[in-house]
């Protein structure tokens, strides 16, 4: 079934009052959000930064093309000004980079910077010869005659900073016109049923920055998980590297506990330690109740609004790359180039932190992953859960977890806790684990 709110281009278009001829919105002022409101602002992106060495000046808002399926909001997208794309190899099986082929054509090549992902753990092959001719088929997705960046996807381990047959296709690329930039993108330790990811993102980066041909990277940075990303920015600006972000949005929608754990206590059918777990669930509800009232909150996206800025506001970030498929998606993102912090936002964002921050596990850390006598890979299924709670990607999610090599979260509940001693962060891991088993479980 179709998403209603996936509706066509001409029908957004009418919807703002723009009218479209030729695939170019026409109107010299754009699209107006606010009509009437106190401090009217054309739907626009407002706002470029100059993308380190490579000197082009991106928009701050990017498009996040890992789940792009539908073209026309790319289209749109590119018309309200939006000029960075990231996609990738394997982003919805190619079909990513086929929309991003069919939005380019007729349009100004020069204008757009895209970047696409090889990853070096699967794909077809990680020898120069295999990177060429996979490289090869994403620009015939594409439809281009070049890259502006290929990345190396997910980097694994350190040890793939240096992986030589990538630096000689890229080389190689580069002098036949096909490729301008070289950058790699890491998110942190990670299982998966291609293998695990077994360096901390830190260091991925760090290395990438002091090896010197890297020109961009992309990364994890949030104002929950923010101390690794200052690092990894300063590492980058100090070697010219461009910074792009993503996973900037950490705020959970927060739901009661499910029917079926009520009804287990109820019936008496429920041990002490998922009892405990299950007034954890409340307590994080009531939680969410009160820092809702305090801020006079009305939905999340009001959060996530503000944790979109909180990265816009760090001058060493380029661009913040949220996921975008929906129509909605583009205008509320689009909406948030050139903001900052506002004064009531700031106090918002550390009222969050301080009342919900421990119900958020810290996209790219893993540092609790070694205390668990069972190798529960914590990071992990927290963030499946993270993907169907916040992003929509319920069905992703679900498939993502049932591939899961080894153990998984069913023991998690009655756990003694071996990863909520070892958090830094004082994050309620059995929970989350609790929550997205059930969640991403079909029974």
């Amino acid at each position: 079934m179709t998403d209603q709110r996936e509706v066509s281009r001409r029908g957004f278009l009418k919807k703002t009052g723009i009218a479209a001829m030729g695939g170019a919105v026409v109107s010299e002022r754009g699209i107006q959000v606010d009509p009437g409101g106190p401090k009217t602002q054309e739907l626009r992106i407002q706002a470029h930064r100059t993308l380190g060495r490579t000197g082009f000046e991106v928009s701050d808002i990017g498009f996040g093309a890992g789940f792009l399926t539908n073209a026309n909001v790319l289209a749109v997208g590119l018309d309200l000004g939006i000029n960075y794309i990231d996609t990738a190899e394997h982003y919805m099986n190619g079909q990513s980079e086929r929309a991003v082929g069919e939005v380019l054509r007729g349009r100004d090549r020069s204008s757009i910077f895209i970047t696409t992902k090889l990853n070096l753990s699967f794909g077809g092959g990680s020898t120069k010869e295999d990177l060429k001719r996979r490289f090869s088929a994403c620009l015939e997705r594409m439809q281009t005659d070049y890259a502006d960046c290929l990345m190396i996807h997910m980097t694994p381990r350190v040890e793939e900073v240096k992986h030589e047959p990538y630096h000689e296709a890229v080389r190689e690329l580069k002098a036949e016109g096909r490729v301008r930039f070289s950058g790699l993108s890491n998110h942190g330790t990670e299982h998966s049923v291609y293998g695990r990811i077994e360096s901390p993102m830190e260091d991925v980066l760090g290395a990438a920055a002091e090896d010197g041909r890297f020109d961009v990277a992309l990364f994890v940075y949030n104002f929950l998980q923010k101390d690794q990303g200052e690092r990894i920015i300063d590492a980058c600006q100090a070697k010219g590297m461009g910074v792009t972000l993503m996973k900037t949005n950490p705020v959970g929608v927060v739901t009661r506990a499910s029917k079926n754990a009520a009804a287990a206590r109820a019936s008496g059918r429920i041990s002490e330690a998922r009892d405990r777990l299950l007034r954890d669930y409340e307590a994080w509800a009531e939680a969410a109740e009160e820092f809702k009232a305090r801020h006079g909150v009305r939905s999340a996206t009001e959060v996530r609004d503000a944790a979109i800025k909180f990265c816009l506001d760090h001058q060493g970030v380029h661009s913040v790359c949220p996921t975008m498929n929906t129509f909605d998606e583009l205008e509320a993102f689009v909406a948030l180039s050139g903001q900052t912090l506002s004064s009531e936002e700031s106090p918002l964002l550390a009222s969050y932190q301080d009342l919900l921050g421990s119900y958020y596990c810290r996209h790219a850390c893993g540092i609790c992953e070694a205390a668990c006598p069972l190798n529960v890979p914590v990071n992990t299924i927290a963030r499946y859960g993270h993907y169907f709670n916040v992003q929509s990607r319920e069905k992703q999610a679900i498939q993502k977890y049932a591939k899961l090599p080894g153990p998984r979260a069913a023991p998690c509940a009655d756990c003694e806790g071996h990863c909520e001693a070892a958090c830094p962060f004082g994050v309620r891991a059995r929970s989350l684990l609790t929550r997205a088993h059930e969640n991403l479980t079909l029974a």
